[in-house]
């Protein structure tokens, strides 16, 4: 008998209409039963083509021992990340504060107050390998919520205001960080991580670096047009970038076959595959191929350029709906079984290709044992991913269109078939940048028709739910880039609309942009995202709109408030850090009208020059003035990424005294005793203090102030 989620429109919560699992969607109802009821609830989050998720599903979710547990002991919530990235981004950090990484399927059991006690993201039903089993976890949850209700009342009270801080906090940096030296040290940073064997960077697994690729381009064309000698680091970008694109289109994360890419590689070399296709892979990676050709990178065996047409060719044949919106993704498994559409034997290769089959065989590198190892194994399955030898420059084409023909005899993996304004918007931006201008507005035409007042996702031809920050900032985007490729100047007065209403629902005093329109939904604190993550940075996004649209100061302004997290995290932020390259070049942006002054905090010694007593000591006090508005943090304050106030005395004996501070904060004017003692012959001494000043809403980057003095008398 079919669950709740019969009823909901999402392929993803479709999957699991069927499961024992008393099953609630995300809404009012459940909570109010919660409450009501005085239940924990367990929230599984998940997509249609998530692998993972599928194993957990078959596991777990089908499994009549554990529906029981569930359904006794919890009120259960299956959520789409998809259709509600909001309440996925909310409890995802929660999951990477809790464990150090994220992922999904993600696990998350909440108080019916909606606050997390325990989270973490795939477990199997029973524990192997020294991760604890999905039913074990269940059981000692709920007889923990029997007998320690108060306890883990209060441990989730305490991790929501961790998170609410968390999502609340935002890093300034100063307006000097606006430069050409902070791009320099972002392309440094990038090649300090550069795989220069196999291109992208870091080890296993590896993900198309979609934003670095994008920023690198773009620098190694401005860079020239900037003070300063840049030329070692454009040689360098433009290696990394021409490297980088060659090994993702000879790799077996490229489908050669059917074109497009699949989400990423569990190895270094793009070999082995996790199979999903994403829509937002796919148009974030054309966007790069189009344009790294149109700047003139090299692409000697035309492998990028046939790329980019397999996508295109990708999208029209199997991704288009018929209103000419683009549907999200491709399951990863077919008939339960991961990449089976996709791996070939060396006998079927031959059957499809017969006497032409040894030089394409040679060539993907395929092997009569199957050069496709089972992820949890490593055993060689018998099967071949294809991916191309460096050496190798044939095109293949038509045993590629042979083998496609053979492929769509084979059962197919599932259609997410919801179209996602945000992802739309990236992959109408892509087509129209790779000059298929009338295919992107084929697919622009049916969110044009929605104006100002534009739904996150269309399912089957219904519009559904409220539009985030990046389904706005992408969309404008994507219409800009129709009418700079000749579409017309009817998409710039779309795109314009689109970003009056993104500045009207989601702007927020400094300049930036918050991701949930004012009035929506919020749970544990307002979100702005700066940093990029399998979409680029909305608020970077945001600021290309802004840009494209002629509003360079509103531009730039976004980028300013995101300046902290640049400096910071390099390599998180490239969106970011292109459109500073962009700005930069423009002589128009003044920075400093955009950051204006930040109140200082005052730091003095009083007195400058402590008297030493008859105890030997001399004392002072080191006074922060801060002012109305702002605090600056205790010596211990409430969460691991605030900083904290320190003091350090060189030159002569010394110790700071520090007032207590419940709440874990300083205001006003704050006295930090010091007693101070010569040490030797050395009068003289120095007070560096570091401390970090924040407003009831974000935190500046911190600062070091170093005040001299001298101890005087016997």
């Amino acid at each position: 008998m079919a669950n709740r989620l019969a009823e909901c429109s999402s392929p993803y919560l479709q999957q699991h209409k069927d499961n024992p699992i008393d099953w609630y969607p995300w809404g009012d109802e459940v909570w109010d039963r919660a409450r009501a009821e005085q239940k924990p609830v367990f929230l599984s989050v998940g997509y249609s083509s998530c692998h993972w998720c599928h194993v957990m599903a078959h596991e777990s979710f089908e499994d009549p021992e554990v529906a029981e547990a569930l359904n006794r002991d919890f009120v259960s919530i299956k959520l789409d990340r998809e259709e509600r990235p909001d309440v996925d981004d909310v409890y995802m950090t929660a999951v990477q504060m809790a464990t150090g990484h994220g992922g999904w399927p993600m696990s998350v059991f909440l108080t019916p107050d909606k606050e997390p006690f325990f989270a973490g993201t795939y477990f199997p039903k029973d524990g192997r390998s020294g991760v604890p089993g999905f039913l074990t976890i269940v059981g000692s949850l709920a007889q923990a919520w029997r007998n320690q209700r108060d306890e883990v009342r209060k441990t989730a009270a305490e991790f929501a205001s961790a998170l609410a801080q968390s999502r609340e906090r935002a890093l300034f940096a100063d307006e000097s960080a606006f430069s050409v030296e902070t791009v320099d040290q972002a392309v440094e940073a990038l090649h300090e991580s550069f795989d220069f064997e196999h291109g992208g960077f870091g080890d296993r697994p590896k993900f198309p670096p979609h934003s670095a690729l994008r920023f690198l381009i773009d620098y190694a064309v401005l860079r020239g047009r900037l003070p300063g000698d840049g030329a070692g680091l454009v040689e360098t970008a433009r290696t990394m970038v021409a490297l980088t694109l060659d090994q993702l289109v000879r790799g077996g994360i490229h489908d050669h076959v059917g074109g497009g890419f699949h989400r990423y590689a569990t190895d270094d070399r793009w070999h082995l595959p996790h199979f999903e296709k994403m829509l937002y892979d796919n148009a974030q990676l054309l966007g790069a191929l189009a344009h790294a050709r149109r700047e003139g990178f090299s692409d000697p065996s035309g492998l990028c350029r046939r790329a980019e047409e397999g996508i295109v060719d990708w999208l029209h044949r199997e991704m288009t709906a018929p209103d000419g919106t683009l549907y999200s993704a491709l399951d990863a498994d077919t008939g339960g079984e991961e990449g089976a559409t996709y791996l070939w034997s060396e006998e079927e290769v031959r059957a499809a290709l017969g006497a032409g089959a040894d030089a394409f065989l040679e060539a993907f590198q395929c092997a009569p044992e199957g050069n496709y190892l089972d992820e949890g194994s490593k055993v060689r399955t018998g099967l071949n991913v294809l991916h191309r030898r460096r050496e190798d420059t044939g095109l293949f084409e038509g045993e590629l269109a042979l083998l496609r023909e053979t492929r769509a005899g084979r059962a197919q993996p599932g259609l997410d078939d919801k179209a996602l304004a945000a992802w739309n918007g990236l992959a109408i931006g892509a087509l129209a940048e790779a000059g298929y201008v009338s295919e992107a507005i084929a697919a622009a035409q049916a969110w044009a028709s929605y104006g100002s007042d534009l739904p996150h996702m269309v399912t089957r031809g219904r519009a559904e739910g409220d539009a985030f920050l990046d389904d706005f900032a992408f969309l404008a985007d994507g219409f800009l880039a129709i009418a700079g490729g000749g579409g017309g100047s009817e998409w710039t007065e779309q795109a314009e609309a689109l970003v009056d209403r993104m500045v009207e629902l989601f702007g927020e005093p400094e300049g930036s942009f918050r991701f949930v329109r004012l009035g929506g939904e919020v749970l544990f604190g307002t979100s702005k995202p700066f940093m990029d993550n399998a979409t680029p940075s909305p608020n970077g996004v945001a600021a290309r709109a802004l840009r494209r649209a002629g509003r360079v100061q509103a531009a730039a302004q976004v980028v300013v408030a995101g300046l902290g997290w640049v400096i910071r995290v390099p390599r998180a932020t490239e969106t970011l850090l292109r459109e500073m390259v962009h700005l930069l070049v423009d002589s128009s942006v003044r920075t400093t009208v955009l950051v204006g002054s930040r109140t200082s905090v005052e730091v003095r010694l009083e007195p400058g020059e402590p008297v030493i007593d008859q105890t030997g000591w001399g004392y002072s006090e080191l006074v922060l003035d801060v002012p109305s508005g702002l605090h600056i943090n205790s010596d211990q304050p409430p969460a691991t990424w605030l900083v904290p106030t320190v003091v350090r005395v060189s030159g002569v004996l010394g110790e700071a005294g520090f007032e207590e501070a419940p709440d874990g904060r300083y205001e006003g004017v704050v006295r930090i005793p010091l007693r101070l003692r010569p040490a030797g012959e050395s009068r003289d001494f120095e007070v560096r203090v570091t401390f970090q000043a924040c407003t009831e809403r974000e935190c500046f980057a911190p600062e070091e102030r170093v005040l001299l003095g001298r101890l005087v008398g016997d």
